[in-house]
């Protein structure tokens, strides 16, 4: 009886060391695939990183740019401005000159 037992024992002792192998086995698996998440996970870091500078920038951009619309708005309107006075201005001359030619021609 002795023998049996021993025999058991020792199927215990294989079954538990396949056990042990397939459990190491397991872990270093999951070991690779944690390492290649956490190497997958930096450079989509990075990337996220690079994208979030990227659209700073391009808000940036976009205010610099709205700006530069606003200044050019400005400056038209005050061309415009000056566009009328000068206006204004030739035509109170041209008014004077024809006064002025007519004043002479009356002496």
């Amino acid at each position: 009886m002795e023998k049996k037992k021993v025999v058991v024992d020792l199927q215990q002792i294989d079954l538990l060391e396949q056990k042990v192998v397939k459990a190491t086995e397991m872990i270093r698996a999951l070991r690779r695939e944690r390492d290649a998440a956490q190497s997958r996970l930096a450079g989509l870091e990075q990337t996220l990183a690079r994208s979030e500078k990227e659209a700073a920038a391009a808000a940036q951009e976009r205010q610099e740019m709205q700006e530069a619309a606003d200044q050019i708005e400005t400056l038209r309107e005050e061309r415009q401005l000056i566009r009328t006075k000068v206006t204004r201005m030739l035509e109170v001359m041209s008014s004077l000159e024809e006064a002025t030619g007519e004043a002479r021609r009356d002496h």
